[in-house]
Order: C-alpha cells, then sequence, then structure tokens
C-alpha cells in the first residue's frame, strides 16, 4: 500500500534521488545511478498526480532523462540511449525561453541561462548519439546482408533519403548547439570555455562519425 504523502513531499523525494543519480553517474555507478533515477521518476509522478507538473518538475524529469542517456550508451544500448536524450532535449528545450535561437541569447538572468546552457548542451548530444545510431544503422544492414549471402558493401553506397534527412539534422543541431553556447558565453559570467569546449566536442564527434558514412 503506498502511503500517502504531499506533492511537494514527493518532490523533495524526487530531488533527493536526483543528486544520488548525479553522484553515481559521476563515479561510474551505474546501478545505484539507475535506482535512485528510477525512485526519482515515481516520485515525480507521484507529485504530478498530486497537484500539476511545474517548470520544476520538468527539470528534475529532464536532468533524469539526461542520466540516463548516459547510463544506456555506458551500456551499449545506443537505441535507449537516443530515445533518452530525446526526452532530455525536449524538456530542456521547451524550459529553454530564447526557444533555441541564437538571436534570442541576450539579457538573462540566471535562471534562463541554466536553461539555454542544458538545452543546447542536450542538443549537442542528442546530435552525436544520432549521428552514431545513424551509423551503426548502415554497419547493421551491411552484416544482415552478408549473413544473408547476399553481400553488398554499404560504405560508399548511396544513402536513402530518410538517411540524407537525418545526416542533414545532425549537421545543422549540432552546429546550431555550438552557436547558441557561443552566444552564452559572450554575454555570461558563469559559463565560459570549457563548457563550450565540451558542446564543441561533441559537435566534432558528430561530424566524425557522419563521415564514417
Amino acid at each position: 500500500m503506498t502511503i500517502w504523502r504531499s506533492a511537494d513531499t514527493w518532490r523533495r523525494v524526487a530531488q533527493k534521488q536526483l543528486r544520488r543519480s548525479q553522484a553515481a553517474v559521476a563515479t561510474r555507478n551505474w546501478r545505484v545511478a539507475t535506482v535512485a533515477n528510477q525512485r526519482a521518476q515515481v516520485a515525480i509522478e507521484r507529485a504530478a498526480a498530486a497537484s500539476e507538473l511545474t517548470s520544476k518538475d520538468e527539470q528534475v524529469l529532464a536532468s533524469l532523462h539526461y542520466d540516463l542517456t548516459e547510463i544506456h550508451s555506458v551500456g551499449g544500448h545506443l537505441y535507449a540511449a537516443v530515445e533518452q536524450a530525446e526526452k532530455a532535449w525536449q524538456l530542456y528545450h521547451r524550459l529553454d525561453r530564447a526557444g533555441g535561437d541564437p538571436a534570442k541569447v541576450r539579457n538573462l538572468g540566471a535562471e534562463d541561462e541554466q536553461a539555454v546552457a542544458h538545452a543546447a548542451d542536450a542538443l549537442a548530444r542528442l546530435a552525436r548519439l544520432r549521428a552514431m545510431r545513424l551509423v551503426q544503422s548502415r554497419q547493421l544492414a551491411e552484416e544482415y546482408s552478408q549473413s544473408s549471402g547476399h553481400y553488398q558493401e554499404i560504405g560508399g553506397q548511396p544513402l536513402s533519403p530518410a538517411d540524407v534527412q537525418e545526416r542533414a539534422w545532425v549537421r545543422e543541431h549540432a552546429e546550431l548547439a555550438v552557436t547558441i553556447y557561443e552566444r552564452l558565453t559572450r554575454i555570461s559570467a558563469r559559463y565560459g570555455d570549457p563548457d563550450l569546449a565540451r558542446v564543441r566536442s561533441g559537435r566534432d564527434r558528430a561530424l566524425a562519425a557522419l563521415r564514417e558514412l
């Protein structure tokens, strides 16, 4: 039987489990990170059942999905990692008052700067993972053709229209994430070169993966 708790109590539980999950991710304790993440999500669900979902709740959920992206990536579950990265970015993007537009990244308060930073960071990660997924899907197609006795080398073969569209999405959004972060570091005292370097690295890894096609 579930003990009744107020929405605020469930939110405190979620925050506590989120911090535990993030600490476990930082130390690469994936089992603890996964359990804490699941408990935090349950707490947010129960808070939402007791009252309306708030922007703070969405921030917690976005962070949880972001952590799950790392957990699945390390575990070698690329498609699950992409799914979690999509959820994280969508939530962060919704909280970003600049709406992912570099021209609107100006005169921001600390909370809005954080929202911009989180959304751009999540977008760079998503672009990298989608690039990796595209490469992997081509590799799997090549392996299948080989096992079926009708081997045809995929590398160098024309991309399908869907793959061309996916490649274009990755390029556009990987560059967009960097552009947003460059603008943010010019106006912010909180975010600087190390943060920008991380996002640029995500962009560069995404573009490097595309060169394998």
